[in-house]
């Protein structure tokens, strides 16, 4: 659409009133027409970007269906091979992208930046299975150490949120097989493995070496409060809801510092499970649970009203992220 034309005849009406200059007129047409062409631009659909990821998608959903129908028939070399493939081909486009993304500028740049941060996540995922089906023990170790070093050299790449999502999630697996190992007959002292990662990944995000910093700061405090959380599966209730406590009271100190509001939800969600846990152990179970639901939810809006009173006093430092 041609807007050059009435926005001409618009400002040619400004100049005859005296509302603008007669040398003023030019230089309004030009900036007024570029700014409706970048809306114009991007009020289009990414037809580029969308048909790059559905792309990756049919060749993972086509290899893990390949896989699915034949997985058993296949012997180990077969498994590698197939697996190897698809996660060549993956991060191999994603490098080819991610090399173009480098010399292109504006929406084209951007666009190719998150198709190829995308590819190179589902790639790391590839190779974590890929590295699972080779190793004849420690499977969960190998996968995902295998995995977090790809998902760590795309993201050092490519930094996009899902390349941090995804090692976020390798990361955990990587944890997992080390407890595995180091720690075979399992106990509450496995989630001191996951409350050091999630304790790791808060302060990498502080140090603003991970972004998106607000992802980053709620991956490391779910993973934190999910550490907290396990003991409770080996029958040690006092650690489990008193370091889910301190977690939670941690996170809403933080929101002081950072305003970001993942750490808001992080410390409500913490103090909404680990209070009536506590009551729970200290009443033996004797106030039932529809008390414990009654104070639950008690819990989650005192909490809540902490969460305002906070947001209230670090509202005036700058905007919540």
């Amino acid at each position: 659409m041609n807007h050059t034309d009435p926005v001409r005849q618009a400002l040619t009406r400004l100049v005859e009133s005296g509302t603008l200059r007669a040398e003023q007129l030019e230089p309004v047409l030009t900036a007024v027409n570029d700014a409706l062409r970048a809306r114009g631009a991007a009020g289009r659909v990414r037809w580029s970007e969308i048909v790059a990821y559905v792309g990756g998608g049919l060749v993972l959903a086509g290899a893990a269906t390949f896989v699915g129908l034949g997985w058993d028939r296949m012997t180990v070399p077969a498994r590698v091979v197939v697996l190897t493939v698809v996660t060549a081909l993956l991060l191999g486009v994603a490098a080819g992208l991610g090399w173009s993304a480098r010399s292109a500028t504006g929406r084209a740049g951007a666009v190719q930046h998150r198709v190829a941060a995308t590819l190179a996540a589902l790639g790391s995922g590839t190779a974590a299975l890929c590295a699972g089906v080779v190793a004849d023990r420690y499977e969960t170790l190998l996968a995902g150490v295998v995995g977090l070093s790809v998902a760590a050299a795309g993201y050092a790449l490519l930094p996009a949120a899902i390349g941090l999502l995804a090692g976020g999630v390798l990361a955990l697996v990587a944890v997992t097989g080390l407890l595995e190992v180091l720690a075979p007959q399992g106990g509450a002292a496995l989630g001191v493995g996951y409350i050091a990662l999630g304790t790791l990944i808060l302060a990498l995000a502080l140090g603003g070496r991970l972004v998106p910093r607000g992802l980053a700061l709620g991956m490391g405090a779910a993973i934190a409060l999910f550490g907290g959380q396990w003991p409770l599966l080996w029958e040690e209730k006092i650690w489990g809801y008193s370091v889910t406590a301190v977690i939670a009271l941690i996170c809403l100190a933080l929101y002081t510092r950072e305003r970001t509001w993942v750490l808001i939800v992080a410390g409500v969600a913490g103090l909404t499970l680990a209070i009536p846990e506590a009551v729970w152990h200290w009443t033996d179970g004797a106030v039932g649970g529809a008390v414990i639901l009654v104070l639950a939810g008690v819990v989650l809006l005192a909490a809540s009203g902490l969460g305002v009173l906070l947001h209230r006093r670090t509202a005036q430092a700058g905007p919540v992220s």
